[in-house]
C-alpha cells in the first residue's frame, strides 16, 4: 500500500525554504504594522484630546458667561429695592411690578434654555419667580442659595433631575443681591435646562473621529452626559458608598433607585481619573466591553471631566487593509517557494521514498520483503540496517504475539478495576457529604436531563423547595453537631417518603435548604407529596426550643410545576419555587405556597 511521504525530509526541505523566504517578509510586515499602529494611535489621541479640550473650553465659557451675567443682573436696582421692602410692603408695590418685569425680561433672553428667574430672600424663601408655582417655596437648603451668601460670589450648581418634570435636567446659576451699601439682601437664582450643556458635550463627536463618543462626569464620577448611551445618565462609573449615595439622592443628584442600579463597573477609568491622567486605553463595560482610546480633559469652573473615546478597532482600521495586502503577497511568495522546494525535494528524496514504501509493505504484514541496496551512501546503509532489523523481527514475531495476549489480559483486569473505582467516585461526587442525599451538582444534571426529556414528551415537571424554619437559631441553641444531626434526619425522612417514587430526586440545595424534583408530576400531585413530607417531619417531633412557630422543627415549602419547553431555561423552575418559598415565609412559615 502506497503512503504519502510528505512527512519527512521533503516536508523539512519545504519548511526550510519557506522559513528562509518568509521570515524577513514577516519581520518587515510586523515592523510596518507596529509603526502604522503607533502613528494612527497618536493621531487618534490628538484628535480626541483636541475635541475634549475644545469641549471643556466651550463649557467653561458657557459657565463663565452665565456667572458673569447673573452677577451683573443681580445688581439691577429694581431687584435690590424690592428685596429691601418688608413682606407686607412688597405685595402690589411698584417695586414688585418693576422686579417682576425685570425677571421676565431677563428670562426671555434665552427662552429655549432658561426655565425661570427667581428672587430668594435671606431666609431662602422664593419671593418672586417667573415660574409662579415656585413662589413661597423654601429653597434655603439648596447649595445655590447657601454658597452665594457664604462667599458673596456668583455660583453654579451641579446638574440634577427635576422633581416635577420627567427627563428634565436642571442647572442653577445664582448671585447675591446687594443694596447700595453692599449689604446682601437675597439671592438671584436662574434655572437652566441642562440640555444645553449636554449638547455642548456631544457636539464635537464627529470631529473627534468615526464612531467616537463623548462623556461628561461630575465630581462624584456620575454621568451627566453620554452621546451614545443616555441610559447611563445619573449613574456613577463605580459603586459609591451608601452614605454618599443617600446624600446625593436627597439632593436630587441621583435617582431614587436601588444602589446596584446606580453604578457601572469602570474601575480602570476611575483609577485614571483619580490619578489625573489625560489619556488611557481601556474597555468600557457600558459600551459592550470594546477597547477604547479615551482622552480626558477637566473643567476650570467645576470639578467635572470631559471624556472623548473612540473604539481602538475603528482607529486602527487602516492597519487591517495593510495586513490583508501583506497576507496576499505572503501567499504568492509561499506558493512560489513551495513549488521550488517540491521540485528539489523530489530529486533528493526519491531513494527515501522507495525505502519508505518498503517499510510500509513490511509493516502491513509482508515480512519477507527486503530493500535493494543500490548505493553505499547513508541511504544504502539505512537499507542494510532495515534488512537486518526485518530479519530479527520476523524471528521474534511468534513470541511477541504471546506477550501481547498476556498484556491484553492484564489491561482488561486493570480496566475493570478502574471502572469500579470510577463508579465509587461518581457516587461520592453526586452525594452530599453530610446528609447522604443528592448534592447540588447531581440535582443540576438531573434537572437538565429531565427538562429535555419532558420537553420532548410534553409532560409536567414539578419542584418543591424546602427550608428548615429558624435553623440558625437551632444551630445557635443546640450546637452545630445537633444541627447536622437534624439535617441528616430531615434528609433521610424525605428520602424515605419518596422511596416508592424511583424517578423522584431529593437533593440538598445548600445550608438548610432541600429540593424535591418530581418528573411526570403535576401541581396537584406535587402538593400531596409536599404535604406528606411536611407531615412526616412534624411526626419526627424534633425539638426546637428557640422557634417562635412551634416547639418542634418545621418546614416552609415552595411548590411549582411546569410543562418544560425548549425556549425556557430550567433555572426558571428554581426561581419560581424560590418565589413560592419566599411567600410561604412571608405568610408565617410552617406552610407551603405555590407559584
Amino acid at each position: 500500500m502506497q503512503h504519502s511521504p510528505l512527512g519527512s525530509i521533503r516536508t523539512k526541505l519545504i519548511a526550510s525554504f519557506l522559513v528562509v523566504a518568509l521570515i524577513p517578509l514577516l519581520l518587515l510586515a510586523f515592523i510596518n504594522k507596529q509603526t502604522t499602529e503607533k502613528a494612527l494611535t497618536e493621531n487618534a489621541q490628538q484628535a480626541l484630546s483636541a475635541a475634549a479640550n475644545e469641549t471643556t473650553n466651550r463649557i467653561d465659557a458657557f459657565i463663565d458667561g452665565n456667572l458673569n451675567a447673573v452677577r451683573v443682573e443681580a445688581i439691577l436696582p429694581g431687584l435690590a429695592r424690592y428685596l429691601s421692602l418688608t413682606p407686607k410692603q412688597r405685595d402690589g408695590s411698584p417695586e414688585m411690578q418693576l422686579a417682576t418685569e425685570t425677571l421676565i425680561r431677563l428670562s426671555r433672553k434665552d427662552m429655549l434654555n432658561i426655565l425661570s428667574y427667581a428672587l430668594l430672600d435671606l431666609n431662602g424663601k422664593n419671593v418672586l419667580d417667573t415660574y409662579t408655582s415656585n413662589i413661597s417655596k423654601d429653597e434655603s437648603v439648596q447649595d445655590y442659595f447657601k454658597e452665594p451668601l457664604q462667599t458673596g460670589l456668583s455660583f453654579v450648581s451641579s446638574m440634577k433631575r427635576s422633581p416635577r418634570i420627567p427627563d428634565l435636567v436642571t442647572l442653577f446659576f445664582s448671585s447675591p443681591v446687594r443694596n447700595a451699601k453692599g449689604d446682601i439682601l437675597g439671592v438671584l437664582r436662574v434655572s437652566y435646562n441642562a440640555t444645553v450643556v449636554q449638547q455642548l458635550v456631544t457636539r464635537q463627536t464627529e470631529r473627534a473621529g468615526a464612531k467616537s463618543f463623548a462623556i461628561l462626569l461630575d465630581e462624584n464620577n456620575i454621568y451627566l452626559a453620554h452621546s451614545t448611551a443616555p441610559k447611563l445618565l445619573f449613574k456613577s462609573i463605580v459603586s459609591l458608598p451608601f452614605d454618599v449615595v443617600t446624600q446625593l439622592q436627597r439632593k436630587g443628584y441621583l435617582p431614587n433607585s436601588p444602589i446596584k442600579e446606580l453604578a457601572t463597573n469602570e474601575s480602570k477609568l476611575k483609577q485614571a481619573l483619580d490619578n489625573e491622567q489625560s489619556y488611557l486605553i481601556a474597555s468600557l463595560e457600558a459600551t459592550g466591553n470594546q477597547v477604547n482610546m479615551i482622552a480626558i480633559a477637566r473643567l476650570k469652573y467645576k470639578p467635572w471631566s470631559v471624556l472623548f473615546a473612540q473604539p481602538l478597532a475603528v482607529a486602527l482600521a487602516p492597519v487591517e487593509k495593510q495586513i490583508r495586502d501583506t497576507m496576499f503577497l505572503f501567499a504568492i511568495i509561499a506558493s512560489v517557494v513551495t513549488f521550488i522546494a517540491c521540485v528539489i525535494g523530489q530529486l533528493l528524496t526519491k531513494p527515501i521514498i522507495y525505502l519508505t514504501n518498503i517499510v510500509f509493505q513490511f509493516t502491513a504484514g509482508n515480512l519477507d520483503i527486503r530493500a535493494k541496496i543500490s548505493s553505499k551512501d547513508e541511504i544504502g546503509q539505512l537499507a542494510k540496517s532495515f534488512n537486518n532489523m526485518a530479519l530479527q523481527l520476523q524471528t521474534s514475531f511468534e513470541t511477541l504475539e504471546q506477550r501481547v495476549q498476556e498484556r491484553t489480559a492484564e489491561l482488561v483486569i486493570a480496566k475493570e478495576k478502574a471502572e469500579n473505582a470510577n463508579q465509587k467516585l461518581e457516587q461520592l461526587v453526586n452525594l452530599d457529604g453530610l446528609t447522604q442525599v443528592a448534592n447540588r451538582r447531581c440535582f443540576d444534571e438531573r434537572l437538565q436531563a429531565e427538562w429535555k426529556r419532558l420537553a420532548r414528551e410534553q409532560q409536567p415537571l414539578s419542584l418543591i423547595l424546602f427550608d428548615v424554619d429558624k435553623f440558625k437559631l437551632y444551630n445557635d441553641y443546640y450546637g452545630h453537631l445537633k444541627g447536622d444531626d437534624c439535617l441528616i434526619k430531615i434528609a433521610q425522612t424525605m428520602q424515605q417518603m419518596l422511596h416508592h417514587r424511583p424517578a423522584d430526586l431529593i437533593a440538598r440545595y445548600g445550608g438548610e435548604e432541600f429540593l424535591a424534583l418530581l418528573p411526570n408530576t403535576d401541581l396537584v400531585e406535587a402538593i400531596k407529596v409536599a404535604q406528606s413530607i411536611q407531615q412526616a417531619i412534624q411526626n419526627q417531633a424534633i425539638p426546637h426550643a428557640q422557634s417562635d412557630i412551634k416547639n418542634i422543627v418545621t418546614l416552609s415549602l415552595g411548590i411549582t410545576s411546569v410543562i418544560p419547553t425548549y425556549d425556557i431555561k430550567p433555572d426558571t423552575l428554581i426561581a419560581s419555587a424560590d418565589k413560592a418559598l419566599y411567600n410561604a415565609k412571608q405568610k408565617g412559615r410552617d406552610r407551603y405556597c405555590t407559584h
